[in-house]
């Protein structure tokens, strides 16, 4: 028999370990498992920003529109690797599916739902457990080089605050004002004056496993082949051993799949593979994250230094990384900011798997015939965006079978 009120969290990412802490603090007994070690998924790369306006879909008629641009421009933001096309090409059917003007209408409730509790959620997390000095307030900016970008920054300026985000057209003084570094770069920018991001995302998971582990939370390196729910509990087989637990929630992220076909589910989640530059000996060049609209490259100063991340590519989760992503970040990053080519050759890379669903929406719910199984995956760019939220509300689910939000769009049985 499992012991009362034991927890098993599979999937040590950030989501997973604010899962597993939310859970202690609960008064649950939380076994967190993984292959790996604790915040070295996809949360070891992010760019540790708190994206609370990503309100939009990855998958609109503007992203369709613009796919093939990208893909035929060496430095294009998006790639399809031919080794994965045969995975790549039903799930992009129904990316594609998902762009109708209803289903986008759909997604953006659905985002904005979750979006707007982001920053409030990771402001009581870090407050509770003493780390609140690890959340900086600061400015944002969606920077366009060419002028000609005029009408669509305007459009993007008036469509955040449509949904109640704040946003501000900004001429190339003022970008330059609020980032020398861009000076003579720039020609004009949405503002988002009230943005906020994590001092360094993998440093804020260790420090949140470390308060798991002190809260008497178990930390097990084992790979789970398979789980099944049985009538003592969920059944784990765990590295060729089996073990038993009152409840589990799937925290696996773009290696979701596996494990959900040993509970004869099957979701269209794809491992968008996202690629980092870090540069740690550029520090205090800027001081809030910029995104180039027209470059689709995101630039974070964290706590190790400058970071650029990008690309979506629809890689799955078994093939190489492609170095030449990298040459990409470097050319794009010395276009923007010139003064890091002197580091360019000295920046560490890395590539992740962002787990990805065809309309956008994470997946946070219990297993409907066996409810002591829940998920928590499918954050697609909004992973450290939403895991404070996704902690509180896969717990409130599991520990007390009620909802905070209505949570009808991110059911496991939507597909």
């Amino acid at each position: 028999m499992a012991e009362n009120n034991a927890f098993v969290v599979i999937g040590a990412g950030l989501i997973g370990i604010c899962t597993a802490l939310e859970l202690t603090h609960r008064g649950c007994k939380v076994t967190l498992i993984d292959s790996g070690k604790p915040g070295r998924g996809a949360s070891f790369g992010n760019a540790g920003f708190i994206a609370s306006e990503l309100v939009d879909p990855l998958s609109t008629p503007d992203t369709i529109r613009k796919a093939m641009p990208m893909l035929v421009n060496p430095h294009g933001a998006l790639s399809i690797p031919l080794r994965n096309l045969h995975r790549s090409l039903p799930w992009m059917v129904r990316f594609a599916f998902s762009a109708r003007s209803q289903a986008v209408a759909r997604g953006r409730d659905a985002l904005a739902q979750l979006l707007t509790t982001a920053v409030p959620a990771w402001q009581a997390l870090l407050d509770r457990e003493r780390l609140s000095n690890h959340l900086h307030r600061s400015h944002y900016m969606r920077v366009w080089e060419r002028a000609q970008g005029k009408a669509a920054a305007l459009a993007e300026r008036n469509f955040y605050n449509d949904w109640g985000i704040e946003a501000q057209f900004a001429e190339r003084e003022q970008v330059s004002a609020l980032e020398p570094a861009l000076d003579g770069q720039i020609s004009h920018a949405v503002l988002l004056p009230n943005a906020h991001r994590l001092s360094d995302p993998y440093q804020v998971s260790q420090l949140l496993f470390k308060r798991f582990q002190e809260r008497g939370g178990q930390f097990l390196q084992g790979h789970v082949e398979s789980l099944r729910p049985n009538e003592h509990g969920v059944q784990l087989a765990v590295s060729g051993s089996k073990q038993l637990f009152d409840k589990a929630i799937i925290c696996t992220g773009a290696h979701s799949s596996e494990l959900l076909r040993s509970l004869n589910v099957t979701v269209p989640l794809m491992a968008e593979r996202g690629y980092h530059l870090n540069l740690p000996s550029v520090k205090n060049l800027i001081t809030g994250p910029i995104c180039s609209a027209e470059r689709n490259v995101f630039i974070s100063p964290l706590q190790d230094g400058l970071r650029i991340v990008g690309f979506s590519e629809l890689g799955g989760v078994t093939l190489p990384e492609n170095p030449a992503r990298y040459e990409t970040l470097k050319h794009h990053l010395g276009a923007l900011l010139p003064q890091t080519k002197p580091h360019l050759e000295q920046a560490s890379r890395w590539m992740g798997m962002r787990p990805t669903l065809p309309d956008s929406l994470p997946v946070i719910d219990s297993l409907p015939h066996a409810p002591c199984i829940g998920f928590a995956f499918g954050h697609q760019h909004a992973g450290i965006t939403l895991a404070a939220t996704t902690s509180q509300l896969i717990a409130d689910r599991m520990t007390k079978g009620v909802d905070a939000m209505n949570m009808t769009p991110f059911r496991i049985n939507r597909f």
